[in-house]
């Protein structure tokens, strides 16, 4: 089955120029700006969340990972509504959903490198699932705190 362009690369242009964005459908490194994410926060934050624009600008990125890396997976065209939508859905369940992504996700490629045998590459990746661990631990506590 072919599966149809659900989101036209016509439609991110028109949109990205409507709100003043750079073209995002020509995105090819996911970094967003934080005058970009802030942008898009306030157009898709239709309930007032308290989002932290840092927290949202990282999902942005982190969404947009899979229109940059896998094109076959690439959902939205990098819509940035749709995908800023798309952060704001992770942020409902979690605010400190990325966090625990990163955390995931540094878990996989350190299992990769343990099983290359690279004793450089494990050294590598145990460090950052460290620093991930530790920001994540951090947003837990932050949270907490919050609470008492």
């Amino acid at each position: 089955m072919k599966l149809p362009e659900y989101v036209t690369v016509d439609e991110v242009k028109r949109v990205c120029n409507e709100i003043g964005l750079r073209n995002w459908s020509k995105i090819t490194d996911p970094t967003v700006s934080g005058e970009e994410a802030s942008t898009i926060l306030n157009i898709v934050n239709t309930q007032g969340m308290n989002i932290p624009l840092e927290a949202f600008r990282k999902g942005l990125e982190v969404e947009l990972e899979h229109g940059t890396r896998f094109g076959d997976a690439n959902v939205t065209n990098n819509h940035p509504i749709l995908t800023g939508k798309i952060v704001i859905a992770h942020l409902k369940e979690t605010m400190d959903y990325y966090e625990r992504i990163d955390v995931a996700e540094m878990e996989g490629d350190l299992l990769k490198a343990i099983l290359s045998r690279n004793i450089e590459k494990i050294e590598s990746k145990y460090t950052k699932l460290i620093e991930a661990q530790k920001l994540l631990n951090q947003s837990v506590a932050d949270q907490l705190k919050k609470r008492i």
